[in-house]
């Protein structure tokens, strides 16, 4: 069911703070045990806070950011996405990252986040999309329920180990907000 008092909105610079910690604590919930310990423990949320603050004001390299805010303005999930960065698919579009707190999950916000950023990406003129997740990844059911296809393979460092990737990909993006929430 939706969450229709949650408002999906594009990212403000002042959203920084509450997207690093929504980025930091999803990254601790859901990769313990994947991603070294010693790694997720260091991560920084004063560090990260800086560095979304930069791409939410620069909106360069990572495109465009939406937001999933409660009514009194926490953050508790982000979506963000643009120009696939490799060259090496067929696709090209492509969502970097997705992220929503672990009690907000299953309830619709993670689907219109990704119709939010689908949405802004036809509009700038893209058609497919692909998004890597790690073959680990107990949410990677998510992206197979809105119709991913595995179309690639490829290992990716991570706090000096190599983990697998899986690629999901969308040859057309519109069935991705045209979907039912």
């Amino acid at each position: 069911m939706s969450e229709e008092w949650i408002v999906i909105r594009k990212a403000l610079p002042e959203d920084a703070r509450g997207i690093a910690k929504v980025h930091i604590d999803t990254w601790r919930s859901t990769y313990t045990g994947i991603i070294p310990n010693d790694y997720l423990a260091k991560l920084s949320y004063e560090r990260a806070e800086n560095v979304w603050r930069e791409r939410i004001s620069t909106h360069e390299p990572l495109g465009v950011i939406f937001v999933a805010a409660i009514p009194n303005g926490r953050i508790v999930g982000f979506v963000t996405g643009g120009a696939e960065r490799t060259g090496e698919h067929s696709y090209d579009g492509e969502i970097y990252a997705i992220y929503v707190f672990k009690e907000f999950q299953r309830r619709g916000v993670g689907r219109r986040l990704t119709s939010a950023i689908c949405q802004q990406l036809v509009q700038e003129g893209f058609h497919s999309l692909i998004i890597w997740v790690l073959r680990e990844n107990p949410s990677r059911s998510f992206y197979e329920g809105l119709g991913g296809e595995k179309v690639a393979e490829q290992e990716i460092e991570i706090g000096g180990v190599s983990l697998p990737e899986v690629g999901y990909g969308w040859e057309d993006i519109r069935q991705l907000f045209e979907m039912k929430m």
